[in-house]
């Protein structure tokens, strides 16, 4: 993820801000699905947080893409659907962790790219002026989740599991071999998502 941030760091045109936005939209947009529909997850996670996928679209379609071009974005299929709302929270970790360097990477964007700033950057402007207020609110949240034993360690493997998907699904579009999405044990095993994904549909995963 730090890499990802810093090759849009070194983003000079506005094509490369673009690749940025539609990798990290492969990502996010099957994740917040997920996310919301977890039951349960309502009073530890604010639904309103998960609408970033919303503001990708917006920009990418600001920066000219046309609807059958947002639509064709390959998409990580490998994300779960979660059984429960503490896997899901550590899950959203992720998304959320990604916030706290968006201040570094829209004055980037505004200093070389003033124009897509401007019009195309309400992603990175998610949670303008107030991004350590929300990231408290955020650790608020898993605070209250872990309450009850068992829960916050169902958290740290959400987040773990995430992050090793996360890590396979840019490696999977960055074209480096892979062995195949295996399914660490006692995660859920990935299941199809609507959209196309870059990998065959016959990978098999492991127990």
């Amino acid at each position: 993820m730090e890499r990802e941030a810093a090759a849009l760091l070194s983003a000079t045109t506005a094509e490369e801000y673009q690749r940025y936005l539609a990798r990290t939209y492969g990502f996010i947009a099957p994740l917040e699905r997920c996310l919301l529909d977890t039951a349960g997850l309502d009073p530890y996670l604010d639904d309103r947080r998960l609408r970033k996928h919303l503001l990708i679209e917006h920009d990418l379609q600001a920066l000219g893409l046309r609807a059958l071009e947002l639509q064709s974005i390959p998409q990580c299929m490998w994300i779960p659907w979660f059984d429960n709302p503490f896997s899901a929270l550590g899950w959203a970790y992720i998304i959320e962790r990604m916030t706290l360097d968006h201040p570094n990477l829209f004055r980037h964007i505004a200093t070389t790219l003033p124009g897509e700033a401007a019009f195309a950057a309400s992603f990175l402007k998610a949670y303008a002026g107030t991004t350590h207020e929300m990231w408290q609110s955020f650790a608020s949240g898993i605070e209250l989740a872990s309450a009850e034993p068992g829960n916050y360690e169902l958290v740290l493997d959400g987040a773990r599991a995430g992050y090793r998907y996360f890590k396979r699904w840019r490696n999977t579009i960055d074209g480096k071999a892979l062995s195949g999405p295996h399914t660490p044990t006692g995660e859920q095993a990935p299941l199809a998502r609507e959209a196309e994904d870059v990998t065959p549909t016959s990978v098999v995963e492991d127990a």
